[in-house]
């Protein structure tokens, strides 16, 4: 509890609580006087009203007025009485709790009931009638004046509170201001003397910790930072020194990294890279020696690949080049970088190549990895013991941009090869496909000239020599034609040209007309993506012109959201289920269908006979690649 009161904020809770008890209840006091006051306000209307119903009672009597009308008027009397003997919440109307007007109006009651018949019976003149009148209103102005007089105590009592609620406020008031100034404003004021002193270079100062438990925090806390301060400034310079170096040097280690990492990723093959990083490494680096090993865990082989400063009997040595029989191979099998100490077991080292017999008497060796996969390792050789410091994480970290470097490489590379392999089987089916065929013709017409020269037929042999030379013309043709095909190389910009050259060489070729219709304007295909177009173009031309018997090709290109590509001849077509059962024997179709898939387009071919064929090839929304 003595906690809890300590607290600023559970002293300021408490007090509004307070006050706003206290004033919830004189308001509440108030508003129920008021209410009471309105009551009986009405109640002094009703008994005036009372007075007036009597003088109008008495009025129609003596003017002999009808019976019905001094019943309505009876009725009317005795409910207003009523009224004021049970009250009325809804205007609202009620009695003060009085006995003298308790009093009153019981006796009113008993002088009505005394009054009442005489106002049913005839008019006779009755001094004792005007007597019980006369009484009557009399008891009525008792009634009124007791009401009014208890309207004027609650009156008085209503001004009481009111006054009383003025003061507990101006009290309220002193009192916050005088726990405000006790409570906050001398704390703070303990607070700003004590910045005040450290403003003036007085650190160590220290203020009184206040009782109430925030500012006792506040307070402990800048007696905390006060010493902290003078802490601090009494070796500032030294730290000053110590943080600017290494800023410095962190500053220099952001720079070494983009370094490696801009250099890295243009340089073309692994011998490049790997020279360059040595390079670089020996310039911030002491070391007398360094070279670059990668692994060759088929061969258990650590093949050289650069070196700076290395004899040239230790970058030929077989123990260098063995896994298990070099110091530096069995090192990098280790989790992390390995110092070698060649002074400590110099008895035992007998190879004449060792590093130690050069004056290399400590190696530092890292490894090359890229997630988790050695790919080789460097070794910096010094003559004599050498500290690197923070030096051996920034070179490790270097190790590792080396190695996703070095795998990069390779995975170029496997991909130009892989790139080339597919080229050359695409080539290869090409050919397959334009040239086998032809080539098949000539040796099956070279052997029917063969008989009709035997069988001494000119003319047969005539039309076979024509036969030859038309064959020949065409596999001249269609070898030119793949030549040119494989050749092609655009750019974005080039498509729209490549497209026009295509037609223009189809035109000459046939002597066939040819339309082509661009729409939409859409970004432009990546190069792979319109290279892969522009070849589905040449192959379908090339169908067409060896095929189709066409004399009309219209080719549409519709740029959306969506890529698409259309070529249709009016062509003799094929039936597209004959060609299916034998597509293992029409090679360029496949190869369309592969060079579609290539670039994750869809490929489609409709025909019929006699009536054409068009092949349509879309590529989607969500496959377009923006270069």
């Amino acid at each position: 509890m003595s906690y809890h009161f300590s607290s600023l904020s559970f002293r300021l809770k408490s007090l509004t609580v307070l006050w706003l008890l206290a004033a919830l209840c004189a308001i509440a006091f108030t508003l129920l006087l008021s209410w009471r006051m309105q009551g009986a306000g009405a109640a002094i209307n009703d008994t005036g009203s009372l007075r007036m119903q009597t003088y109008r009672l008495a009025l129609l009597h003596n003017n002999h007025a009808s019976y019905d009308e001094i019943n309505q008027q009876i009725q009317q009397f005795e409910l207003t009485l009523a009224t004021l003997k049970n009250g009325d919440p809804k205007r609202p109307l009620f009695l003060p709790h009085s006995q003298i007007i308790e009093e009153n109006l019981r006796k009113i009651q008993q002088n009505w009931l005394l009054i009442k018949p005489h106002f049913l019976q005839p008019f006779q003149k009755n001094n004792q009638n005007i007597h019980n009148i006369q009484n009557l209103i009399n008891k009525i102005d008792d009634l009124t004046y007791a009401i009014e007089q208890s309207q004027s105590n609650r009156l008085n009592l209503l001004r009481l509170f009111q006054m009383s609620l003025l003061v507990m406020v101006l009290i309220s008031a002193v009192v916050m201001v005088y726990l405000l100034n006790l409570w906050v404003l001398e704390p703070l004021g303990k607070l700003q003397t004590g910045v005040h002193a450290i403003h003036n270079g007085k650190f160590g100062v220290q203020v009184q910790v206040d009782n109430v438990s925030e500012f006792a925090e506040l307070d402990d806390g800048f007696n905390q930072m006060s010493n902290h301060l003078q802490q601090l400034y009494s070796n500032l310079e030294q730290q000053v020194t110590e943080k600017t170096q290494d800023l410095k040097f962190k500053n220099q280690t952001l720079e070494t990294l983009y370094y490696f990492s801009n250099f890295l990723n243009q340089a073309h093959n692994t011998s490049a890279a790997c020279e360059g990083f040595l390079q670089k490494i020996i310039s911030f680096v002491p070391a007398q020696a360094s070279s670059i090993r990668l692994i060759d865990f088929k061969r258990q082989k650590l093949d050289l690949i650069a070196q700076i400063g290395l004899p040239e009997n230790l970058q030929t040595a077989a123990a260098c080049q063995r896994i298990d029989d070099c110091l530096c191979g069995q090192a990098v099998q280790k989790d992390s970088w390995q110092p070698i100490y060649f002074h400590k077991e110099i008895e035992q080292i007998t190879d004449k190549t060792s590093c130690s017999h050069f004056g290399f008497h400590y190696l530092r060796v890292f490894q090359i990895r890229y997630k988790g996969q050695d790919l080789g390792m460097l070794t910096l050789y010094f003559h004599e013991e050498l500290e690197l410091g923070n030096l051996d994480n920034l070179i490790d970290s270097l190790c590792q941009q080396l190695g996703s470097a070095v795998n990069n490489l390779r995975l170029t590379e496997e991909s130009r090869q892989l790139a080339v392999m597919q080229e050359r089987n695409l080539m290869a089916q090409g050919l397959h496909d334009s040239i086998a065929q032809t080539l098949n013709f000539l040796n099956l017409q070279t052997q029917m000239l063969e008989s009709s020269l035997k069988a001494k037929n000119d003319t047969e042999v005539a039309e076979t020599l024509q036969f030859i030379k038309d064959g020949v013309k065409e596999c001249y043709d269609d070898v030119r034609e793949l030549l040119l095909n494989f050749r092609t190389k655009i750019t974005r910009k080039e498509f729209a040209e490549a497209v026009d050259t295509l037609a223009q060489r189809f035109k000459q070729q046939t002597q066939n007309e040819i339309e082509i219709h661009w729409s939409g304007d859409g970004a432009p295909l990546s190069s792979e993506q319109q290279l892969q177009f522009i070849f589905i173009l040449q192959e379908s031309l090339s169908n067409i012109r060896k095929h189709a018997q066409a004399n009309h090709v219209s080719i549409y290109f519709d740029n959306a959201d969506d890529f698409t590509m259309k070529i249709h001849d009016n062509g003799r077509g094929f039936d597209v289920k004959i060609l299916d059962s034998l597509s293992g024997s029409h090679v360029g179709l496949g190869i369309m269908r592969e060079r579609a898939l290539r670039i994750h387009a869809q490929f489609d071919l409709q025909s019929q006979s006699n009536h054409g064929t068009t092949i349509y090839l879309k590529l989607p929304k969500s496959e377009r690649i923006l270069e």
